[in-house]
């Protein structure tokens, strides 16, 4: 996956800095939000104007593909831990150009607690595939969360997209209170080095006509 880089505009995968701060926050890892489900439209200056609203942003980041295109999520440094806190609070689910957008802290992978709170935002999870429900075995890299999914994905076609790189212990798509999904789902395989493989092989694929973006559950 591309990296972003907190000096470059684009970092290999971001669509730019948008003009704040010159130096990186001490607070990086408190100040740092990961978003989800953008819309393919969407431009880092439209994603800093609206991660505006819950304080100052140093910068704001489009992922994208080799191709150059979005991938669909990006990521947004905050100048301070409060504004970032706000943000999960306030701005989660909220509507950016036409797409429901979900919010997560940006965290390390060695850094990964089961704190819930903004990235699962209340929603229940539908499916299983069949398999057990192993999700407190946390950290050990076998959980993956896929984002930017099409609304009217099913859990047994996530399954299906993923069993090609391994055994699938079951796959969830995240649905909000009302019973619609959010547009994005977990996947978790027997084996991490199955999930190391789906991450290679898969970010970036399409599924259902959306272009998928598959990374480590940092909440699991």
């Amino acid at each position: 996956m591309p990296a972003v880089g907190p000096g470059s505009g684009g970092g290999g995968g971001g669509g730019g800095g948008g003009g704040g701060h010159g130096s990186p926050s001490h607070e990086d890892r408190e100040c740092r939000i990961f978003i989800g489900n953008l819309s393919y439209e969407t431009s880092w200056q439209d994603l800093k104007d609206f991660m505006r609203r819950a304080g100052t942003v140093a910068r704001a980041d489009i992922l994208t593909g080799p191709d150059g295109r979005s991938k669909g999520c990006g990521i947004v440094e905050y100048a301070y831990r409060k504004d970032a806190a706000r943000a999960l609070r306030e701005l989660n689910e909220e509507d950016l150009n036409g797409r429901t957008i979900y919010l997560q802290e940006d965290r390390p992978r060695d850094d990964r607690g089961n704190d819930g709170g903004a990235a699962r935002g209340g929603g229940a999870a539908r499916g299983g595939g069949g398999g057990s429900d192993s999700g407190d075995d946390n950290g050990d890299g076998k959980q993956l969360y896929v984002g930017n999914l099409h609304y009217g994905t099913q859990w047994y076609r996530l399954k299906d997209h993923f069993k090609g790189c391994g055994d699938v212990d079951h796959a969830d798509v995240v649905e909000g209170q009302d019973g619609r999904a959010k547009g994005f789902g977990t996947v978790r395989f027997f084996h991490a080095r199955d999930a190391q493989e789906a991450i290679r092989r898969l970010d970036g694929s399409e599924l259902d006509g959306r272009k998928i973006f598959v990374r480590l559950d940092r909440q699991a």
